[in-house]
């Protein structure tokens, strides 16, 4: 009877399969995440702008999705009675430095007979205090005058700084409450990427590092840095830590673009962020 062979063949062929299986499962789980893409979101930090007096609105000079430059008006509230109070203060004013100029004609006066010692002490006590009262009253009109100035100014609006007109929230004719916003402004500089970085790839997402930013409609993608991660985690799901859900725990960050590159991001739009290779 002929003997059968030790399946010796065999061996090698079981070997090499099992170290091209576990060469694949390596691949497959422990490659080069570095280019994998993160996704976020687009966000924009508004300038809301209000009057700190109340007043009904008169003119509206912009509407929703323009482009504002910095310092252009954008709404004014209805100011008669602030222009009236701004004149009334004027008038005081110049009274009140007309008394100044004769209570100091009276006091250079009493100060010339004093050194010649032919007035009364208590008259030139009283030109002296008439003096001072009168420069008191000026000092206090001048004050009036600029708090009635402010308030006219304050009726009137201008953009604090340029960007788009996110939104107008009156129309012309409605009463404004004191600080209620009439527009807010979204200046490119204050637009910002959030995304979440997972707790194994927080070294490559530190702050200053470069990334890009790419968006569908973009022809290229769009540069910026690192800005903000959090020091505090946060689970994509309410689950109790545990070492096998390590997974699943994030870090909040945010990227800032130059004003020229971020313009081009929209609130709300989803993006992803790619860590820029050097």
């Amino acid at each position: 009877m002929k003997k059968k062979k030790p399946a010796t063949v065999l061996r090698p062929l079981i070997l090499v399969l099992l170290i091209g299986g576990g060469a694949a499962y390596w691949l497959t789980h422990n490659r080069d995440k570095t280019n994998e893409h993160l996704s976020g979101y687009a966000e924009g930090e508004m300038v809301y702008v209000s009057s700190p007096i109340a007043g009904q609105l008169q003119d509206l000079k912009v509407q929703r999705g323009d482009q504002s430059q910095a310092g252009a008006e954008l709404f004014g509230l209805e100011r008669e009675e602030e222009r009236e109070a701004m004149q009334q203060a004027e008038a005081s004013l110049r009274e009140s430095q007309t008394r100044l100029s004769k209570a100091k004609l009276d006091y250079d006066r009493a100060k010339s007979l004093r050194d010649k010692r032919v007035i009364a002490s208590e008259d030139y006590d009283a030109a002296e205090q008439g003096y001072l009262a009168a420069q008191h009253n000026v000092n206090a009109y001048e004050r009036g005058l600029a708090q009635a100035n402010w308030r006219f100014s304050q009726k009137v609006q201008p953009a604090p700084a340029g960007g788009l007109v996110y939104d107008t929230y009156y129309r012309p004719g409605e009463w404004v409450a004191a600080g209620s916003p009439v527009a807010s402004i979204l200046p490119p500089e204050y637009m910002k990427v959030r995304f979440f970085l997972p707790e194994e790839r927080l070294g490559e997402f530190q702050i200053g590092a470069p990334v890009e930013i790419r968006m569908d409609g973009l022809a290229a993608p769009l540069e910026g840095r690192v800005s903000f991660v959090s020091p505090s985690a946060e689970y994509t799901l309410p689950i109790i830590y545990s070492r096998e859900n390590r997974n699943k725990l994030v870090f909040l960050a945010e990227v800032r673009l130059a004003p020229d590159q971020a313009k081009q991001l929209h609130p709300g739009a989803p993006v992803e962020v790619v860590r820029k290779q050097p």
